[in-house]
C-alpha cells in the first residue's frame, strides 16, 4: 500500500464510511469511484427525509479537502462526498477516453451516485468548490440532472468566467506532452511547504500543517485527469446561474489567488435586487411566501485570511456560515441548535443524573496566555465555571458546602433557563447570585453576550473585586453556554484570540466546549474582516 493511499492519509471517519464503486451513465461506465456516505446517526428519532449534502470538490481536489466540513455535516444530516474519477487516491482512472471527463459527463457522474442513494422524495443541497462549483450549478439549473431535487447550493470560491490569457494558458498545459508537463510540475512544487505549487493556493498566514495539507493535494493530483479535466471544462453561463430555483449561497476568500473574489462578485451581480421572481422548492421552512412566489435568495460573504484552500484554513468559519445559510434559507432542522433541543431529554433522567455527578464540579481560575507567543500574555480571568448546585448533594455540590470550600467566589451567575434546583438563599454569606436565563442547545445571542458582559463589568466594579474576587458560571453541567459566555468575555474584554480562549477554557474544564456548533459561532462571530453583501 502506497503512503500517499487514503488509508494512510484520511481520517478514520473518511476511512470507515467510504468505498470503492461502479458507477454507469449513459454514455461511460467508471468502473472505481470513490464515495463517502453516512446517514445521519439520529436519523430515526429525527423528522424524515433529512436533505442529503453533497460535496463537489473541483480540479485536481478530492473529497478529503472538505474533511473538516464533513465531520461537522454529518451531525445536521445525511452527507455524501465523490472523488470524481481519478481524483483522490482511490479513485480509478478509467475509462481513458477524453470525453469521459468533461463538464457535462462528470455531472452524469455525480448525479448518478447521488440518485444510487436518494430515497423517494428526498432533497438534496450541493456543496462545490472551485470547478465543484460549475459541477453543482449545471445540475442544479433548469433542465440539469439533479434541478428537480436541489433545495440548495453552496458555492465556495466559484469561477464565473475564463479570461482570453487563461484560455490559452489552459490550451498550452493540455498539448504539451505529458512528462514535460510533469517536469513543470516538480518543478512548481521546489520548496516544499514553502513553493509557489502551495503558495497558490493558501493564505499568506497559512499554518505548517494546512501547507502540508495543501501539498499532498497537490502531489495527489494525476496529470493526465486534470489535462482531461480541463480540455472538457465548462462554465456555466450567466443564464444557467439565473435559472437555478433555489437559495444560492456564494463564497469567496480574500486571499484566493486562483479564483479571485472579483469571481464571486460577478456571479452576485448576475442577481440584482431587480431579478424576476423565481419560485423556490418548498423546504418546510416557512421561508416561502404564501403565495410560493418570493425573490431568489442569493448570497455571498469574503472570508478574511484564506486562500483557495479556505476549506481547511478556516473550517470553523466556514462551517458556521454554512450552518447559518441552510437552517435559514432552506430549512431550520438543519441547525445543530434545533436538533439538540428537539432530542433533549429531561436534565435530571437517571443517566443524566449519573452525567452530573460525574461532571467536574468546579473548574479552577480560568487563565491562559492571550495569543501565541511572542505577543501573548499571562491573563488571570476573573471566572470558575461550574455544573449546577443541587441543593441537598451529598458530595458537597451543594451551596453551603460549596461558599465553605470556593471561599475567593464572591458571585454565581446562574446562566440556566429554569428555577435552580438550590436555593440561592442558602449561598455563603456575601455570595450574591444572579439570574440570566437563557436557553440551552443554542448559542447565546450577540445581545445575549452584550448584556453577559455589562453584568459581569458591572459586577466586578460595584462589588469593588480586586485579583482574587471570582465569579462562578454555570449553566446545567458548565461547558457549552458556560463556556461560550466565558471564552466570549475572554475574547472581547480581555483581548484573547479565539483560539487561545478556547484553550484557557478547555484546560481549565475539560473536555472544554462541547458543541461544534458553538464553536463555529464563535470564530464566524470574531472573524475581523468578514465580507457579507446584501441578500437577493
Amino acid at each position: 500500500m502506497n503512503s500517499d493511499d487514503a488509508a494512510y492519509t484520511d481520517p478514520g471517519l473518511l476511512r470507515k464510511f467510504s468505498e470503492v464503486i461502479p458507477v454507469t451513465t449513459d454514455s461511460y461506465n467508471y468502473p472505481g469511484v470513490r464515495i463517502f456516505y453516512r446517514e445521519h446517526p439520529k436519523a430515526s428519532v429525527l423528522p424524515p427525509k433529512l436533505p442529503l449534502l453533497v460535496f463537489i470538490h473541483g480540479l485536481g481536489g478530492q473529497l478529503s479537502q472538505f474533511r473538516y466540513l464533513i465531520e461537522y455535516f454529518v451531525h445536521i444530516s445525511h452527507t455524501l462526498a465523490i472523488d470524481l474519477p481519478g481524483c483522490g487516491p482511490d479513485s480509478e482512472f478509467a475509462p481513458k477516453d477524453w470525453d469521459a471527463y468533461t463538464t457535462p459527463s462528470l455531472a452524469a457522474v455525480i448525479a448518478g451516485v447521488v440518485n444510487g442513494k436518494l430515497e423517494e422524495g428526498q432533497q438534496v443541497i450541493l456543496i462545490g468548490h472551485s470547478m465543484g462549483c460549475s459541477l453543482a450549478a449545471t445540475l442544479a439549473t433548469k433542465g440539469g440532472l439533479l434541478a428537480d431535487k436541489c433545495v440548495g447550493l453552496i458555492a465556495i470560491c466559484p469561477k464565473a468566467t475564463v479570461t482570453e490569457k487563461e484560455r490559452k494558458a489552459m490550451a498550452t498545459a493540455v498539448s504539451l506532452p505529458e512528462v514535460l508537463f510533469n517536469v513543470f510540475r516538480a518543478y512548481d512544487r521546489r520548496g516544499g511547504i514553502s513553493s509557489k505549487s502551495v503558495n497558490r493556493f493558501v493564505g499568506s498566514n497559512a499554518s505548517e500543517q494546512v501547507r502540508k495539507l495543501q501539498l499532498r493535494f497537490n502531489k495527489q493530483s494525476r496529470t493526465p485527469v486534470w489535462r482531461r479535466m480541463v480540455s472538457g471544462f465548462q462554465l456555466p453561463t450567466e443564464e444557467d446561474w439565473s435559472l437555478i430555483k433555489c437559495p444560492i449561497y456564494l463564497l469567496g476568500a480574500a486571499e484566493d489567488q486562483v479564483t479571485t473574489t472579483k469571481e464571486v462578485d460577478l456571479i452576485h451581480s448576475w442577481f440584482s435586487p431587480a431579478n424576476k421572481k423565481v419560485t423556490l422548492p418548498d423546504s418546510g421552512s416557512g421561508n416561502s411566501s404564501s403565495s410560493g412566489e418570493c425573490k431568489a435568495v442569493v448570497k455571498k460573504c469574503i472570508i478574511p485570511g484564506a486562500g483557495h484552500g479556505v476549506m481547511y484554513e478556516t473550517p470553523h468559519v466556514l462551517n458556521g456560515l454554512i450552518g447559518e445559510f441552510i437552517s435559514k434559507h432552506i430549512n431550520e432542522i438543519l441547525s445543530m441548535g434545533w436538533q439538540l433541543s428537539y432530542l433533549k431529554e429531561d436534565k435530571w433522567l437517571l443517566k443524566n443524573l449519573e452525567k452530573w455527578t460525574k461532571t467536574q464540579s468546579v473548574s479552577p481560575r480560568i487563565v491562559g496566555f492571550t495569543a501565541d507567543a511572542p505577543r501573548g500574555k499571562l491573563v488571570q480571568s476573573p471566572f470558575r465555571a461550574m455544573k449546577t448546585l443541587r441543593q441537598n448533594d451529598s458530595s458537597g455540590h451543594n451551596p453551603v458546602d460549596f461558599s465553605a470550600k470556593w471561599p475567593d467566589v464572591r458571585d454565581v451567575i446562574d446562566i440556566s433557563h429554569e428555577q435552580p434546583p438550590y436555593d440561592p438563599e442558602t449561598l455563603g454569606s456575601g455570595v450574591r447570585y444572579h439570574k440570566f436565563p437563557t436557553v440551552s442547545k443554542m448559542p447565546p445571542t450577540p445581545d445575549e453576550v452584550t448584556a453577559f458582559i455589562k453584568l459581569v463589568d458591572s459586577i466586578r466594579e460595584s462589588r469593588g473585586y480586586d485579583d482574587n474576587s471570582i465569579i462562578a458560571c454555570h449553566c446545567h453541567y458548565g461547558f457549552n453556554r458556560t463556556g461560550f459566555f466565558v471564552c466570549s468575555y475572554l475574547i472581547q474584554r480581555l483581548n484573547f484570540t479565539v483560539p487561545k480562549a478556547l484553550q484557557a477554557f478547555q484546560e481549565a474544564r475539560p473536555p472544554g466546549i462541547k458543541h461544534p456548533h458553538f464553536i463555529n459561532e464563535l470564530f464566524e462571530r470574531h472573524c475581523l474582516g468578514l465580507e457579507r453583501a446584501p441578500t437577493y
